[in-house]
């Protein structure tokens, strides 16, 4: 072979090397499908429609929150602790206080049927309904069958369960209605169901309803919630049933509401583990106040430290003031703080020192 040929030949070779290796990378290249421009201002059409609902939502969740957190009031005599855990982002459980003057108080809870959006519309119609005809101070019997043909014609649809009480705060009584709710527990020593069944509202325009009566003595609580916490799933999808929730508060009966709630959902939660919240879980807890000063105090102090380290406390440091009076305390407070933080830490020190204030105003005369 020539000089010539043997020139061509290489450049042949390379020629076709090139073109193959530049021909496979041409291939290999993803292809990019050309933009659709209408395709792409649908989707961001709906990106902005989903983030606005998501912020309207959110202002919803924040609306229907602070409401019940507003509605919780101070009793004089009396704890009071409430909470409404939606199993979505809006919930359709609701409960709602009113002071109906001359020492009466209002206190309903109830559970609409649906979830989400549906269910929080309609709670807040029913809520409404309920104020208008609680604020003209009947029975509870007659103000649950009024509310009833409210709700008949403002919530065409759907149903709501209603437990509808008016606590005389002098006196410790408490006149009750039900309408197709979770009977109440009365905690007083032992723990006992005030039973007394009604329709729910928003089934038939002529239901009536009937009244039971429980006193509330000193150191006695009375503890209403929805079905979420008695129908609460674990990840067996076994139900948590009364006869959990009663043998919980009866092993912690000497609790007051704060930490009462705060122990429900706690088992309620180690109940669930994993599995999903199903329904909505709603908890108020009401409590009177003890006669004698001291030992509420000293009920604080359990509370807040429990049993052991409170003993201890108590008796290092409180002991000569359990039988003072209000003033004495409120003038001492300064130094049980002082030797609160030196001994427990800052965190419970100022737990103590809130919940030992809250109780003494209720002692001042």
């Amino acid at each position: 072979m020539d000089r010539h040929n043997t020139h061509t030949t290489w450049l042949s070779i390379l020629g076709h090397r090139t073109v193959a290796r530049f021909g496979r990378r041409r291939r290999d290249r993803p292809t990019v499908a050309p933009v659709d421009p209408v395709a792409q201002a649908r989707a961001n059409e709906q990106q902005r429609r989903a983030a606005e609902l998501e912020q309207d939502l959110q202002m919803a969740r924040d609306v229907q929150q602070g409401l019940l957190l507003e509605a919780a009031p101070h009793l004089i005599g009396w704890e009071l602790s409430a909470i409404s855990l939606p199993a979505r982002d809006l919930g359709g459980d609701l409960y709602d206080f009113l002071n109906l003057g001359g020492g009466i108080q209002g206190i309903m809870i109830g559970d609409v049927s649906g979830k989400g959006l549906p269910a929080a519309l309609r709670m807040a119609v029913a809520r409404t309904v309920f104020r208008h005809e609680a604020r003209r101070d009947g029975a509870p019997a007659s103000t649950l069958a009024a509310v009833n043909r409210g709700v008949l014609s403002e919530i065409p649809q759907g149903m709501v369960t209603m437990l509808y009480a008016r606590l005389d705060t002098a006196r410790g009584d408490l006149h009750l209605a039900n309408a197709g709710h979770t009977f109440p527990l009365l905690v007083n020593g032992t723990v006992s169901e005030i039973e007394l069944s009604g329709l729910p509202l928003g089934v038939d325009a002529d239901s009536d309803y009937s009244e039971a009566w429980a006193q509330l003595g000193p150191g006695d609580s009375v503890v209403l919630y929805t079905d979420g916490v008695l129908e609460a799933e674990n990840p067996a999808g076994e139900i948590y049933t009364y006869e959990r929730l009663e043998e919980l508060i009866r092993a912690n009966c000497q609790l007051k509401p704060r930490a009462m709630v705060a122990r429900m959902l706690h088992e309620l939660r180690a109940w669930a583990g994993s599995a999903i919240q199903s329904d909505d879980v709603t908890v108020v807890v009401l409590r009177r106040r003890l006669t004698h000063l001291g030992a509420e105090l000293r009920s604080v102090v359990d509370d807040v430290l429990d049993t052991g380290p409170a003993a201890l406390f108590w008796d290092d440091h409180l002991a000569p003031l359990a039988d003072a009076d209000a003033e004495t305390w409120i003038a001492s407070l300064p130094e049980i703080m002082k030797q609160a933080q030196a001994h427990l830490g800052r965190g419970l020190a100022r737990e103590l020192n809130q919940q030992l204030r809250l109780a003494l105003e209720d002692y001042r005369t």
